[in-house]
């Protein structure tokens, strides 16, 4: 038996068989089974489960159950019919398959499809025509809900089928696929897809491998066409029927109280007389069976009691009321009422007249939700000198259901149209996607294989030749696309000709943003960066009489260093100049991660000082300057010269606080914005209250002694900690102008650690003590070099 499953012409012939023989067993299902059920009779005591029982339809025509005005409506009805054909069309398409081929199977196809459309047509018609309660949906039988889902997912199936097919029609769709699959192979961010397994479809299949790693853009037009026509139609749908409610509710309410009013008045006109008032009762219950809304049943209920009398004028909620316990007349049959509403309590009376007083009895009715009626209730009076004085009530008596039908049928309509029109802007928003965004499918696999022509070229697996660079045009449409197309294939071309004459690494960071008048689209923009400015110190001396490659193999050691370090901290160089660099760090870690990277170029200097100094070479120091804030980021120079950079105060502050470094003996300095970020991680001390040169403004500045871990390891924490604590006691005297303390606080950490800014403010307290400050001196130190 394995051995058979695993031959290939038994599967082929088993999928072949299932594929055409499935579907007529459905059909032949349908088409036998009940297709239609008449109203039920919401005046019948009859549970509505038997009455479906009694009124199932088992064959057409339909003419005896659904009370069609439309003929062309009825006329479409016989076309379920259509199914016992399409049965024998397809049995024949199996015999002459090999005959005929595709054509035939393409025909089968339609034939199926429009079978099953024609039965759910014939289903929504009966739905519309008969469902009038929703005990109605209740009572259906399961077998008429179990076939009327197979033929929706059968005609999902097929519809979306028929999508599929049109794509795999499409050999350049079928190459897109391909190209794909490799594509989720290659990245570990994809996960094994889910395969729908129904037999006879396998080749189907295989095109659904849910290989998503993000939505594309069909998908997102998809969704978007798709959700805009749900909420138009929801909003619609809720804006027809309520609007319908409102106005139905008003005019059966209209009825019902009219309905109350007369037989109040006719109570009071008759004086109590019983023969007038039986009268009205009787033509009340033979014009009831003409209504086309007809009541259950209206009831007076009256008091005897003589005390107290009530006037309506005069009526308040701490009135005694009488006792309303005299069910005196009724359209019903007095045996078959429950004693509960043949006499009305205290609170009822009250809240009758107050929906009577507020003038609600107009607008609506008097739920009782444990029997699902609906009441309409108007006082019954007799008109005296002192008043109306207030003897029953007039109450009329609807069922829910018969009150409400005629708008759940039109609710019923208007959802059943709803959830047609919601289908089918699906497949319609799928195929227009196709239609729209398959070209730019294929040109995007165009351009893929294009660009992996120069990957390979890049990467070195490829020869550096404009032969190893293709563009295939294969763009069937006469369009925009067809034309971009023809563009990239134009501009394919003239890179292959030029590829002989520039760098691949050029080609690889060319300006891409740029249009053909050399001005930037959409470039320019305000970002928030941190900067890091570093220098090497002492630079310039070091290569006087140097060889140029030399100087420039030098050079390019210790910028390859720095920036080694800045990438590896998630940084991104914006330029060289010289021997200076220019790094920035975005993102909301930007600050810490600039300050780790300048402790470890540090850190990387300090060894290459080492390695001079073991092999007698000079060596060389460096300085940084780092901060953070927002600047202006784009595109700058001439027409024919750009950089990408970014321009502001905050990048000139970085540049001249790397400067200042010189200045105060420090190794990095950084502006209060970036210490706020990071005092937690870092071991700094704050170095001074200045104004750099250009600027007015002053700025606080710190200096970064130590990533705290970092201290900690290597024992450090102790000896940093006093460093920062006597230079900030020294600055805090030295700003309160009391030169003896601070002079001794910064002497002790210049003798103690050789504490450069330590000295370079002792010669500040020397020259203050001779030339004192103004009185409102105000500790800010004027810089007045870069």
């Amino acid at each position: 038996m394995g051995n058979i499953l695993k031959n290939k012409n038994f599967k082929s012939l088993l999928t072949e068989c299932v594929s055409y023989f499935l579907p007529v067993a459905v059909l032949l299902l349908l088409f036998f089974a009940p297709i239609s059920i008449s109203p039920l009779n919401l005046y019948e005591k009859e549970d509505a489960a038997l009455q479906v029982g009694k009124i199932l339809t088992y064959r057409l025509p339909f003419d005896s159950n659904l009370n069609l005005e439309f003929g062309f409506v009825r006329v479409l009805l016989w076309l379920v019919y259509f199914l016992p054909c399409s049965v024998l069309f397809s049995i024949t398409a199996f015999i002459l398959k090999k005959k005929c081929g595709i054509k035939l199977e393409k025909l089968n196809y339609a034939f199926i499809l429009a079978s099953f459309s024609i039965y759910l047509f014939c289903m929504a018609v009966c739905l519309i025509s008969n469902a009038n309660c929703f005990a109605w949906f209740l009572a259906v039988p399961f077998h008429i809900y179990f076939t009327s889902l197979c033929a929706i997912l059968f005609h999902f199936y097929y519809s979306f089928y028929g999508i599929v097919w049109l794509r795999k029609s499409n050999p350049e769709y079928e190459e897109f696929l391909k190209m794909r699959e490799e594509a989720a192979e290659k990245s570990p961010e994809f996960q094994a897809s889910t395969l729908f397994t129904i037999a006879g479809i396998s080749e189907l299949h295989k095109h659904f491998k849910l290989r998503v790693r993000r939505l594309s853009v069909k998908t997102k037009f998809t969704f978007v066409i798709t959700g805009l026509i749900i909420v138009i139609l929801l909003a619609f749908m809720l804006l027809i029927l309520n609007t319908y409610k409102n106005m139905f509710v008003e005019a059966v309410s209209d009825v019902g109280r009219a309905q109350a009013e007369q037989t109040a008045a006719v109570y009071d006109s008759a004086d109590g007389r019983n023969d007038k008032i039986s009268a009205f009762f009787d033509e009340l219950r033979i014009s009831n069976d003409f209504a086309e809304t007809p009541f259950e049943r209206i009831d007076i209920i009256v008091t005897y009691d003589k005390k107290p009398v009530v006037y309506l004028e005069k009526w308040s909620q701490e009135t005694e009321f009488p006792n309303f316990s005299t069910f005196a007349y009724t359209t019903g049959k007095p045996k078959l009422i429950d004693e509960s509403e043949k006499s009305i309590t205290t609170e009822q009376a009250i809240d009758y007249l107050k929906r009577y007083d507020s003038g609600a009895y107009k607008r609506d009715y008097v739920y009782n939700k444990a029997d699902k009626t609906c009441k309409y209730i108007y006082p019954v009076t007799f008109t005296q000198k002192a008043g109306k004085k207030l003897v029953g009530f007039a109450i009329v008596t609807y069922k829910q259901q018969v009150l409400m039908r005629q708008y759940f049928r039109t609710k019923v309509f208007v959802l059943t149209l709803i959830s047609i029109f919601l289908y089918l802007s699906v497949i319609v928003s799928i195929l227009l996607a196709d239609f729209i965004f398959n070209p730019l499918l294929f040109l995007r696999k165009n351009v893929k294989k294009t660009s992996r022509s120069i990957e390979k070229i890049l990467s070195g697996s490829a020869k550096n030749a404009s032969t190893a660079l293709k563009f295939s045009d294969t763009i069937k449409t006469n369009d925009e696309i067809k034309d971009l197309s023809l563009e990239i294939g134009e501009m394919v071309g003239l890179i292959k000709g030029i590829m002989p004459y520039v760098s691949f690494s050029t080609l690889q960071h060319a300006e891409k943003v740029s249009d053909s008048d050399g001005k930037k689209s959409n470039a320019t923009t305000s970002r928030d960066l941190c900067f890091l400015f570093t220098d090497i110190r002492g630079f310039t001396s070091l290569c006087e009489g140097m060889p140029p490659k030399k100087v420039v193999d030098i050079l390019n050691r210790y910028l390859d260093i720095e920036t080694q370090i800045i990438l590896d901290n998630n940084g991104d160089i914006d330029k060289f100049v010289g021997d200076e660099m220019m790094a920035f760090f975005s993102g909301p870690r930007k600050e810490i991660n600039a300050c780790k990277a300048a402790m470890e170029i540090r850190a990387a200097m300090r060894e290459q000082q080492q390695i001079s100094m073991e092999d007698g070479s000079t060596y060389v120091s460096i300085g940084i300057g780092i901060n953070s804030g927002k600047v202006t980021f784009g595109p700058v120079g001439s027409r024919t010269r750009k950089d990408f950079t970014s321009i502001g105060d905050t990048v000139n502050l970085a540049a001249r606080l790397e400067g200042a470094n010189k200045a105060y003996g420090s190794k990095s300095i950084i502006t209060e914005a970036v210490y706020q970020k990071l005092r937690d991680m870092f071991i700094c001390r704050e170095l001074d209250f200045i104004t750099v040169k250009g600027k007015t403004e002053p700025v606080r500045i710190y200096e970064i002694l130590q990533l705290k871990n970092q201290a900690n390891k290597n024992n450090a924490t102790e000896k940093l900690t006093e460093i920062k604590e006597l230079f900030e006691k020294g600055l805090e005297f030295y700003r309160a102008q009391e030169w003896d303390k601070s002079e001794s606080c910064f002497s002790e950490c210049a003798l103690k650690y050789n504490d450069m800014p330590s000295v370079v403010f002792l010669d500040r307290i020397r020259h203050f003590k001779q030339n004192p400050p103004p009185k409102d001196w105000d500790g800010v130190f004027k810089m007045v070099v870069k």
